[in-house]
């Protein structure tokens, strides 16, 4: 794969774009050093407005778990196309698709769908609150649950940040109100002493705890050994709902998700991205107890665009393809994704470069330097610069991951893509030692 020369087109498209689109992209997570403007993409790459090819392990941020227009979701959509895009009524879709997760998911013995996992996880905390009676919510520093002013809270704290077991409650962005902060704890990641404390003074008064089973929006944090059973005893004795983030985790880290991965059952989650394989899709779902409080309309959930049509078909084809043959595209996915990060990690050690793939097989997160992460006050002790830029000289070798650093697998991906990829790393790394 040749180095890429330019992007003069992508560069062309977002000043037009800038005149007339508010900052030139439809997401802030869009903005990369330099623009790149997608034209197409096929299996595991993308190619761009100048004809540059990238192997993409961003995959839209997660939802591209098939890769690229895979036919079989691609033929199902276009067959409901012919059919209906919207009808405002239900379908046997739905029920069909609904049928499918109850049988995956060991939490969900009822769900509901929506369009978006920041929809989902603002319905669920209203459920929570409405099952309890009660009004507060714990939420970890540094986990990541949407956009809604009322969860957008401590993900990106930058200091001051009060003691590390007593984390100060942040605002994230300019216009949330400042009641919101009011019925939202906020707790550091891995510790449970504290969390175990928080319930046993103020359990009372607490609805629900929301967490990431992974951090992998800051870092790829995994529990610590017996973390997470830790905080399901402790709801249980508390009476407090506790809620699964799976909308990165969800059809990834297993079919069931980290609740089948760890073994550790919540009373609700969301998920999403990777069970639609690109259409936009959400969905929550839990016990029977709780979720009976939307199926009788105490609780109604409502929206146009819930459960459409096209959506539901390209789930119902995805999660077909992930469940055939007792997993088998599942089972590929972690395979090949332990290969990428157990030999980038040799690389790394090879040139005694500071960085290391942390996380899970199918999806993991390159930090810089190497280090034991345990929580968000760890995250700060990062060089975000170094890491940018070893992501930025991936991109210009082809290699597309999130600026962030996390690295996602999907069916698509075969062993030549790892090849390139790793000869791509270490023309960068080699590049590094010699400019020293």
């Amino acid at each position: 794969m040749a180095k890429i020369a330019n992007r003069t087109k992508s560069k062309e498209a977002f000043e037009r774009s800038k005149l007339t689109h508010a900052g030139g992209f439809a997401s802030a997570a869009r903005f990369f050093p330099e623009p790149v403007f997608i034209k197409s993409g096929k299996g595991s790459r993308v190619i761009d407005l100048d004809g540059n090819e990238y192997i993409d392990y961003m995959l839209a941020y997660g939802p591209l778990i098939l890769g690229h227009c895979p036919k079989v979701v691609t033929d199902a959509v276009i067959d409901q196309l012919a059919k209906g895009t919207m009808f405002g009524m239900g379908s046997e879709l739905e029920f069909m698709v609904a049928e499918e997760i109850v049988k995956m998911v060991p939490c969900i013995d009822l769900v509901r769908f929506t369009n978006s996992g920041t929809e989902a996880v603002h319905f669920v905390l209203r459920l929570a609150r409405a099952y309890t009676g009660r009004e507060k919510v714990i939420k970890f520093e540094g986990h990541f649950h949407g956009w809604a002013d009322n969860i957008l809270i401590s993900v990106h704290p930058s200091p001051p940040m009060g003691l590390s077991n007593a984390p100060w409650v942040k605002r994230e962005v300019a216009g949330q109100p400042k009641n919101v902060t009011e019925n939202v704890i906020i707790l550091p990641w891995n510790d449970l002493e504290v969390v175990e404390k928080t319930l046993k003074n103020y359990g009372h008064e607490i609805a629900a705890v929301i967490m990431e089973p992974i951090m992998f929006n800051n870092g790829g944090i995994v529990p610590r050994e017996g973390y997470l059973t830790g905080i399901r005893e402790l709801t249980q004795k508390h009476g407090v709902v506790l809620i699964f983030d799976e909308i990165v985790t969800g059809f990834r880290l297993a079919l069931g998700g980290a609740q089948e991965y760890f073994g550790v059952i919540p009373d609700l989650c969301v998920f999403g991205k990777g069970f639609a394989a690109g259409y936009p899709i959400s969905s929550f779902g839990g016990r029977k107890e709780i979720m009976e409080l939307v199926a009788t309309n105490q609780v109604p959930h409502m929206g146009t665009f819930n459960a459409n049509p096209l959506c539901m078909a390209a789930a119902l084809a995805t999660l077909h393809e992930l469940s055939k043959d007792d997993g088998r595209v599942m089972r590929y996915i972690s395979e090949i994704g332990a290969k990428l990060r157990t030999r980038l990690n040799n690389l790394f050690e090879k040139y005694s470069f500071p960085m290391k793939a942390a996380g899970s097989d199918p999806i993991f997160v390159l930090n810089s330097p190497v280090l034991n992460l345990r929580s968000y006050r760890d995250l700060v002790k990062l060089d975000f610069d170094f890491m940018h830029r070893f992501h930025t000289e991936m991109l210009d070798e082809g290699i597309l991951f999130m600026l962030r650093g996390n690295v996602m697998l999907s069916a698509a991906h075969n062993e030549q893509d790892l090849e390139q990829t790793l000869d791509a790393a270490e023309k960068v790394i080699r590049r590094w030692e010699n400019k020293k």
